[in-house]
Parts: structure tokens; sequence; C-alpha cells
């Protein structure tokens, strides 16, 4: 048995360290709460920073990239608090007081060297590989998003317009989604740029929600904080698609020194070559899709008739779950024909 927890150990170190940290942390937490009644770092950046690593951990399959930058960003704030702590006051920099402080300002350090890496990096480790399914889910949310805002009854002509062009491309990936069409480049490319255009979107849109009842999250009421916390892990969910989709869609605007010259052309074909290389070649399985329209569109129709929960809390619930879903009706059918 130790031989086993040895051995995961070193194929895992970032992870126990992380899982150390975690439980290092919790137990100065509690010690600090007896005493002063406050926590170190409220529920809701906890529940955001949680977000984050679970999606990253489940786009890159591997713990890495985003607990190395947690160690790194956590011993980032805590060499500069130490120096700035002994500029300002040496008198009063005792470990405890310079831990307070770092594991304050951590969460946002730690979002910021998040992008860092991600610009440097190219977002090549944890940009998510899509697929038809993924479009098509994204399709359908859209179409849902739209419906419970009331906006299929347009009355201008920028909606008209909008909503023309969302349905030609929701439309055209339900066609894919469909048939067993050739993903051809041209064709990768507009489904990775629709894919990028709604997963920004609904990640802003979700920010934008939270930010609307952020007054909730003082409430003493149990369920209410585990509703809030929720909210904010699928607002971590969410933020690693607002890094990496903005990143893959502003790089086909014109910047300065890069006005429609050769230069920018050349960024727009190696950025073109990037929403290609990342879309999958595979094709999603009929059933599949069929299991997806059948199940998000019931849940979707409920939630919009039933107004159940928030539709951005809908939506990347439903986004995380149903891969699961997918995952437990492959292994039942493997295990059936076995």
């Amino acid at each position: 048995m130790m031989t086993k927890l040895l051995r995961l150990f070193f194929s895992n170190p970032f992870l126990f360290l992380f899982i150390l940290f975690l439980i290092i942390y919790a137990a100065y937490d509690f010690y600090i709460h007896k005493s002063s009644g406050t926590h170190l770092v409220s529920l809701q950046i906890l529940a955001l920073i949680t977000g984050v690593i679970f999606e990253s951990r489940r786009i890159s399959n591997k713990w890495t990239t985003s607990v190395f930058i947690g160690i790194l960003s956590f011993i980032f704030i805590f060499l500069l608090g130490s120096f700035l702590c002994s500029i300002v006051d040496e008198s009063n920099c005792s470990l405890e007081f310079i831990l307070n402080r770092c594991l304050v300002f951590w969460p946002f350090i730690f979002f910021v060297f998040y992008v860092i890496y991600s610009r440097i990096f190219n977002e090549r480790n944890i940009t998510p590989k899509l697929t038809e399914g993924i479009t098509l889910f994204l399709s359908i949310a859209m179409i849902y998003w739209v419906v419970d805002n009331g906006l299929i009854n347009f009355d201008n002509i920028i909606s008209q317009t909008l909503i023309i062009i969302g349905i030609s491309f929701s439309l055209f990936s339900f066609f894919h989604a469909f048939t067993k069409t050739h993903l051809s480049n041209r064709n990768k490319f507009i489904l990775s740029i629709w894919s990028s255009i709604i997963m920004m979107f609904f990640a802003i849109d979700n920010l934008n929600s939270i930010y609307e009842n952020h007054n909730t999250a003082n409430s003493d009421d149990i369920l209410q904080g585990i509703y809030v916390a929720i909210q904010y892990f699928l607002l971590g969910v969410s933020s690693i698609y607002m890094i990496q989709n903005f990143m893959m869609l502003i790089g086909f605007l014109p910047r300065w020194k890069r006005f429609f010259n050769s230069r920018y052309f050349e960024e727009f074909r190696e950025l073109k070559d990037e929403h290609i290389n990342r879309y999958s070649d595979q094709q999603v399985p009929l059933i599949h899709s069929l299991i997806c329209i059948v199940i998000i569109g019931t849940v979707f129709f409920l939630n919009y008739y039933y107004q159940t929960v928030p539709k951005q809390f809908a939506i990347w619930i439903t986004f995380i779950i149903f891969p699961f879903i997918i995952s437990i009706y492959n292994y039942l059918l493997v295990r059936k024909r076995f």
C-alpha cells in the first residue's frame, strides 16, 4: 500500500503539493477564523479558483498547468510581500502577518499569472480541443439564450442581422453534427470561429450575471451560500474560455503597424491555422448528436418554462455535466457488447 502511494506521489508531485497546500491552508484558516471570526479568503474566491483548476485539468488532462501556476504565484506574492514589508515596516514583519496578507492577495496574482502563461505558451496546453459535438451544444445553448431573453421578436435591422447570422452558423453546426460531411479546413475554421464567439459571449454574460447579483454573496443561508459558491465555481470554469477565446479572436483585428500589411496577413494565417488545428477531425457519432438534442433541449426547455435557475447557470452546469453523460453512455454501450 505504501509503495503504491509513493509511486502515485512521484507520478503526480504537483497534485500532491497542491493538496498539501490546501490542507495547510484549511488548518491555518480554521485557526484564524476561530481567533478572529473571519476567513482569510472568501468562499467565493476559493470556488472561483477551484473552477479554474477543475476546467484546466479537464481540458489538458493533467494537473501541472494550474497547480504549477498556483504554487509559482504564491511563491511570488510571498517573496514580494516579504520584500515590501521589510521596506515599509520591518518591525511588524512576522511570518503570520506576511502569510495573512499573501493569502488575501494570492487569488488575484494567480489569475494574472494564468493569463500571462496562456499568452506566452500560445494557449496550446490549456486550449480545449473542439469537436462537432461541442459546437452543436453551444449552438443549442445560444438558441436557448436568445429565446429566454425574448430576442426572437427582433424589431430593428441590427437585431435582425445578428439573428440571421446566428441562425446560419447554428444550422451549419447542426448540418455537420448530423451528417458525415467532410471536415475541410475551411469548415473547421468556420466552426472554430463560431464556437469561440459563443464561448466568449457566454463567459462574459456569466461574469456580468454574477456581478449584478453579488449582493447575494453576503447571505447567511447555507443553501444560498452553496448556490453562490457554485456560481463562482462556474465563473472559474468560464474564465478559462473567456481568456482563451478572447486571444483566439482578438488576433484577427488589425493593430498599429499591423494594419492590413504583410505582417498582419502573416499573423492572420498563423491564427487561422491555430483555429483549424484545434478542431478535431473525428466526426461525432449520430447517436451522440441525438442524445445532445434530446437531453440538452429538454433541460433548457424545462428551465425556460419553470425558470428554476438563471440561464447562465443552466448553460454552464450543463456544459460541465453533459460530457460525463456521454462517457457513461459509452461505458454502458461497451459493457453491453462484452
